[in-house]
């Protein structure tokens, strides 16, 4: 009887131990940050985070008497930590980086370099790692996070949402996480990237409610190319069809729109279920690289008088599609290889995966291989389906003109 009354009163003992937290925090001594800002200026970082202001998760809208659903604070620090510190001098809270969608890297300190900032990023334990990192292009990092968006109220938010949809539906952006880019800085055969924030409009105007109250925001703020690294530095950027062509080569394109002219007109296919092969070769100490891509087409919109419902027009439509890939591939490797020398591409890292030994006598070269590397580019994307009608319903008005 005693062993059994032992028993139950070690159990209630060990099970009172588990009803608490011992790392909880309160939610009303926390100023939770949605997005944090990296800049640097006459030697000293400059650090912003994006608030969530209390209204927003109150039950009333006037609760915490806010106008705007988040406010952004700065403050300057000779080290990323010491500036984040400093905030609480401006913010009654402990700022809680947990919750972090976006971290924006400034245009500046990326080019001066990045490891600094993925040292903090990396060492803080209270961070978790399924934000994503973006860089601020032609504006600084503070900038961006001061600009109110519509639609998404809050707007990491909106950020996060637009870099996830215009990846799937866009292919000119890339979701990077800081593992991801982490990896990509260590690795020997490949270069990070980044995608580039830009502020449309005004940024001034971005700041106030206004901006938000119009039917047409008068500032904004939109992805812009892909930033290309060497190492931990910003060596330069890809405009749009040259980001396109880079997601090509990575395998990164789920759905993208081609437009072409055809016939006088333009006509758009949608590029579906789109796969990409990197097949490299050495001979005599030379590497090669053959990129294979096959896909899946759909007759999007046409503005052209075309007979759907012939093969040969059918085969036209795909050498076109065939044609603008190939090309927007082959001007993201001219900007690559030849002006910026950095493999983006991890053509490096296929020949470690694919020849290990070959790779130990080359790697040490890369940097200076890599500009002459020859690299065949092989597209075969097949049109399956033509839409809901055949020709097109404007044909005999076409006709007509």
């Amino acid at each position: 009887m005693r062993k059994r009354w032992a028993f139950i009163l070690t159990a209630f003992l060990i099970l009172s131990t588990l009803t608490s937290c011992w790392s909880r925090k309160e939610v009303a001594n926390l100023a939770i940050a949605v997005a944090l800002g990296i800049d640097k200026q006459e030697g000293e970082y400059i650090v912003s985070v994006q608030i969530i202001n209390p209204a927003e998760t109150a039950s009333s809208e006037k609760a915490g008497g806010y106008d705007t659903p988040v406010t952004t604070y700065t403050a300057r620090g000779q080290m990323l930590v010491e500036g984040l510190r400093k905030l609480t001098k401006e913010i009654p809270r402990k700022v809680y980086l947990a919750h972090l969608r976006m971290i924006v890297i400034g245009e500046e300190i990326a080019k001066e370099g990045i490891y600094d900032a993925l040292d903090f990023l990396s060492r803080d334990h209270e961070m978790r790692t399924d934000f994503y990192i973006i860089v601020a292009k032609e504006h600084t990092a503070v900038e961006i996070l001061k600009v109110l968006t519509g639609i998404e109220k809050i707007p990491a938010n909106k950020l996060f949402n637009s870099l996830e949809i215009s990846t799937e539906e866009w292919a000119a952006t890339g979701k990077i996480r800081l593992n991801e880019l982490m990896d990509d800085i260590v690795s020997e055969g490949t270069q990070p990237t980044l995608t580039g924030v830009i502020i449309r409009g005004n940024p001034k105007e971005g700041m106030k409610k206004e901006n938000v109250e119009m039917i047409s925001s008068k500032t904004f703020l939109s992805y812009s190319g892909i930033a290309a690294f060497h190492k931990n530095k910003l060596v330069g950027w890809l405009n749009e069809d040259e980001s396109k062509g880079f997601n090509y080569i990575k395998d990164n394109v789920h759905s993208t729109v081609v437009v072409f002219e055809m016939n006088d007109g333009d006509v758009a296919v949608e590029v579906i279920d789109c796969k990409t092969d990197i097949i490299s070769q050495i001979k005599n100490g030379a590497p090669s690289f053959e990129v294979k891509i096959t896909g899946e087409g759909n007759v999007a919109d046409v503005n052209t008088k075309l007979d759907l419902m012939n093969p040969n027009v059918i085969g036209e439509l795909e050498e076109k599609v065939n044609k603008d890939i190939k090309d927007v591939i082959q001007s993201s490797l001219n900007k690559a290889q030849k002006e910026y020398e950095t493999d983006i591409f991890g053509f490096g890292e296929q020949i470690h995966k694919n020849e290990p030994k070959e790779w130990e006598t080359i790697k040490k070269q890369w940097s200076d291989l890599f500009p002459e590397v020859p690299v065949n580019i092989n597209v075969k994307i097949k049109i399956r389906r033509v839409g809901t009608i055949s020709n097109p319903f404007h044909n005999e008005l076409l006709e007509e003109k």
